[in-house]
């Protein structure tokens, strides 16, 4: 009980004081902003579990139609909208262990979401690869695309050309592309 007492009190006194949010943290919540034309609650404050200190920064998301109409993929939301988030704290990104999403719809459903900071270095870690991979998808340079698969799964040329080709002819070409996010999912090592 002292523990969620401690975390109401620092909850409400950080929320109502904007002179402890900094102009870089403004300007990444304003980039989730942006991207879900939503509005945003922020919070930030710590957590001490077992002894244990956790800072964190909570963003609650609402009345965003992206998400209203997308609500199935609401994992990978959440976590693009905690990777915006922490991707735009430039030298700040040490001031938090975890992030928090917090996402209500309008039928008056919540989901709430935790990302600790190594989560989130964790996928930063694979935006260089994820460039490359888009990259040579909007060339169109089908042989190093291949070549990016692991050797152990077969990937057939003509099968990925004709994949993209029927694409573009539905679509139009890639242009450019854009993270919508991710979720972490168990993997049976065993087959």
């Amino acid at each position: 009980m002292k523990k969620i007492l401690l975390t109401l009190i620092l909850i409400l006194t950080y929320s109502c004081n904007d002179s402890l949010v900094t102009e870089t943290e403004i300007n990444a919540v304003q980039k989730v902003l942006n991207f879900y034309d939503c509005e945003c609650e922020r919070s930030k404050g710590f957590e001490s579990v077992n002894g244990i200190e956790k800072t964190f920064f909570e963003l609650e998301i609402s009345k965003s139609k992206l998400l209203e109409h997308d609500f199935s993929n609401i994992n990978s939301h959440a976590g693009n909208i905690a990777y915006l988030f922490y991707s735009n704290l430039e030298q700040e990104k040490s001031n938090y262990d975890e992030i928090k999403v917090k996402i209500n719809s309008e039928n008056g459903k919540s989901n709430e979401f935790k990302y600790s900071d190594q989560e989130l270095k964790e996928i930063e870690s694979y935006q260089s690869e994820i460039k490359k991979i888009n990259e040579l998808i909007i060339s169109k340079n089908y042989n190093d695309l291949i070549k990016e698969f692991e050797s152990s799964i077969a990937v057939d040329k003509n099968a990925i050309e004709e994949l993209f080709n029927l694409l573009n002819k539905r679509h139009g070409n890639l242009l450019k592309n854009q993270f919508q996010g991710f979720q972490f999912a168990e993997v049976n090592n065993n087959h």
